[in-house]
């Protein structure tokens, strides 16, 4: 024993002895115990110490974190996207877990933390400044288990797995090779994941960190349901196989990622679209898109139209010249609506190019770019180089700023046949967000040959929908009399996992421009006046056609209602008053009239409306007006300003670029006067920087953000007058 012990190597770690008994957490014989060789092979110090019972852990982390002027550790605490830059191999060798990270520092759970080489390693390794913390070894092991190798959990999951889906996982075959770092359960679970969205017909798989795991949802026809939890600590592994199979680096958690990627599935080839954000303390979010390529044999038949809206529709692409707007909010649609015109057009006898950011779907026999913004390769100076390609057809993804608006409507207005998209709300709104872009009026006259605005919603499953009675639909959601209608409603079967729902469709507003609409639109006329002038064509808003699809049994009310949110005051009303008149007939403003107004007891809220773009005035003073209030209008700052000191107003809608006295200038003179400092603001502008964080440490009130929409406007006005007549 005596010679064993002799030629037995010193542990590099009794350092630690002398410092706990300087602490005074050990005794002299403790020390010399420790000192002795151990009967566990490879044994810590600090291991020896705590099973020996000769200290805690917690009083050796004390003890360090007092000696060396570093903090305790806080593992709970430890952000996942932190083990993403720093390799296993390093960790473990070193004895180490990160525990946060910025762009340039990482933050450390060591048990040693006088070691200066380590910190030349990890810096060297990371890029980052090094900061120790000192936990104990059995914890930070512990830790390292949960944050690189997640796998006894992940094997729990897929014992628990139908084994028919795990035998379709098998078919799933990736353009890209196996990255043998990652463990065989992850994989598994990821293909798993991706084999079973495919399957289930999911546009969408969001997987997010929480505090308590990490959810895996299906966004199925259009809404998100929750198939999986996952352990907290599994989050990073799962991101770093998803980046793998979409080419990202894997090696930086700490910023945004966008990729794509192959795989088949079922033998059938499905396209992904991969985005990666890091969330605060959890981790990073992963939402992989998936899409289908038989959108790109949509047609327009296809998109399964009212015959009276396909025949407007065909009509619009029976023009060689012009600009097609496609509007609605992400999700909506828009692209395979676009296609469905792409493919309609694409007769291999004209030159169709697109600009995409980005380009979802390759489409054989058509000229497709790619926007890069990284590089400069914007919407606008894409444009500018496929003009000079003589295209016949231009697809523009979407019409983001001035500069690509003017390119666009530029080349409709010279031969060119456009189409694009807008995000408005409705077609007449893309008009107003055309003017607010800076584009003349009597521009978007010329080159405008329609606009169509869509949702989707959800379509009833034809196996347990059921009928109801016309009688148990809302008044205002009833067909005219004569009308025959068969409405239904959602059940739920083993067809539609219990949802009621399969499948989607299209509800769309169809905007025909003619020479009348033409002349309305130069004149700078607003969006009501434009849905009164399109109505003689056919026009039906979103509502009502919407609620054709109802009388159609296609989907359900409460789905339009969810999609398109409630009917409001003006739609009930037009809608009773156009069961007694022909169709497109536009309402009476008497019957308008009968609207109720909020807030008209007592006296109408007098409003002041300060901008120097005049139609935006009339805009907004159509609105406001219709709902009761009192209007006054200021043309620039110091007009608003002179206003104000002359008359009573409840309120004041200021716009900030103004000439003269912007908006900021005329917030402060408000404030700092006595009789005006209690007018309360809200401020509209098309900005998008810091501005509403300078107003409102201007004492503004509220913001928004144009283009103005109607039921925005409403309701900011509404709780900005009842909060100061409450106060």
């Amino acid at each position: 024993m005596t010679a064993k012990a002799t030629t037995e190597k010193p542990r590099a770690d009794v350092w630690l002895v002398q410092t706990l008994q300087d602490a005074g957490v050990l005794q002299a014989d403790q020390a010399g115990e420790l000192l002795r060789p151990g009967t566990i092979e490879g044994e810590s110090t600090w291991k020896r110490a705590v099973r020996q019972g000769l200290a805690s852990d917690y009083s050796i982390v004390q003890a360090l974190s007092s000696r060396f002027k570093v903090k305790p550790a806080d593992l709970s605490s430890a952000d996942a996207r932190a083990a993403g830059l720093l390799p296993e191999s390093i960790a473990r060798k070193h004895l180490v877990l990160p525990l946060r990270a910025d762009d340039r520092t990482i933050t450390l759970a060591t048990t040693d933390p006088r070691d200066l080489d380590l910190e030349e390693t990890i810096r060297f390794v990371t890029g980052r400044r090094v900061t120790l913390e000192v936990a104990p070894p059995d914890a930070i092991t512990k830790k390292l288990d949960e944050a690189y190798r997640p796998e006894k959990a992940i094997n729990q999951l897929l014992d628990s797995l139908n084994p028919s889906n795990l035998e379709a996982v098998e078919d799933v075959q990736t353009t890209v090779e196996r990255d043998p770092s990652l463990d065989a359960p992850m994989t598994k679970l990821v293909d798993a994941i991706i084999s079973e969205a495919v399957r289930d017909g999911a546009s969408d798989v969001h997987c997010e960190p929480l505090t308590d795991g990490m959810s895996v949802r299906y966004r199925i026809d259009g809404v998100l349901k929750e198939v999986m939890r996952l352990p907290p600590n599994s989050g990073p592994s799962l991101a770093r196989r998803v980046k793998i199979l979409a080419k990202l680096d894997v090696t930086d958690p700490l910023h945004p990622h966008d990729g794509r990627a192959a795989v088949r599935v079922d033998g059938k080839q499905v396209d992904l679209r991969v985005a990666t954000v890091p969330v605060a303390r959890r981790g990073e979010k992963v939402v992989i898109r998936i899409l289908d390529k038989t959108n790109l044999r949509a047609n327009i038949p296809d998109l399964k139209l009212p015959p009276e809206e396909e025949e407007i529709f065909r009509k619009f692409l029976g023009h060689r010249e012009g600009m097609v707007l496609v509007t609605g909010p992400t999700g909506s649609g828009k692209t395979t609506t676009l296609y469905a015109m792409i493919n309609e057009l694409r007769t291999g006898k004209v030159n169709i190019i697109t600009v995409e950011d980005p380009v979802e779907y390759d489409i054989p026999g058509i000229s497709q770019l790619q926007v890069n913004e990284a590089q400069g390769f914007t919407f606008s100076t894409a444009l500018r180089s496929v003009l000079r390609q003589d295209p016949d057809i231009l697809l523009v993804g979407e019409i983001r700023d001035g500069d690509t608006s003017t390119i666009a409507i530029q080349a409709g207005l010279s031969g060119h046949f456009v189409l694009s998209t807008l995000h408005t709300n409705d077609a007449p709104s893309a008009v107003v967000r055309l003017r607010d872009l800076g584009t003349e009026s009597f521009k978007i006259a010329s080159v405008l040959r329609g606009i169509v605005a869509q949702r989707l919603v959800r379509r009833l499953c034809p196996n347990c929908a059921t009928d109801i009675s016309v009688e148990d639909l809302p008044a205002e959601a009833r067909p005219p009399a004569g009308r025959q209608a068969n409405p239904r409603k959602s059940v739920g079967c083993k067809n539609c996992s219990g949802t009621g729902f399969k499948g989607r469709l299209a509800v769309i507003e169809i905007m025909p421009i003619n020479d009348a609409v033409a002349h309305k639109i130069e004149a700078g006329a607003l969006p009501d006046e434009l849905l009164a002038a399109a109505r003689p064509l056919g026009m039906r808003t979103l509502w009502e056609s919407g609620i054709e699809r109802v009388w159609a049994g296609q989907t359900s009310l409460e789905e339009v209602v969810r999609v398109l949110g409630e009917m409001s005051s003006d739609e009930e009303v037009e809608a009773v008053a156009a069961k007694g008149t022909a169709k497109g007939a536009s309402v009476p403003d008497s019957v308008r009239a009968q609207v109720p107004v909020e807030g008209s007891e007592g006296g109408a809220p007098h409003i002041l409306v300060a901008d120097d773009d005049p139609q935006m005035r009339r805009l907004v003073r159509s609105i406001l007006e219709r709902d009761g209030y009192r209007v006054s209008e200021a043309a620039d700052g110091l007009e608003a300003l002179e206003s104000v000191e002359a008359g009573q107003f409840d309120l004041m809608l200021l716009d900030i670029d103004m000439p003269r006295l912007d908006g900021l200038g005329v917030l402060e003179e408000l404030r700092a006067r006595i009789r005006t400092a209690g007018v309360p603001v809200v401020v509209l502008t098309a900005r998008t920087d810091d501005t509403e964080i300078r107003v409102l440490e201007l004492g503004a009130q509220d913001f928004l953000s144009k283009p103005v929409q109607p039921q925005s406007l409403q309701a900011r006005v509404k709780a900005v007058l009842r909060r100061a007549k409450m106060a």
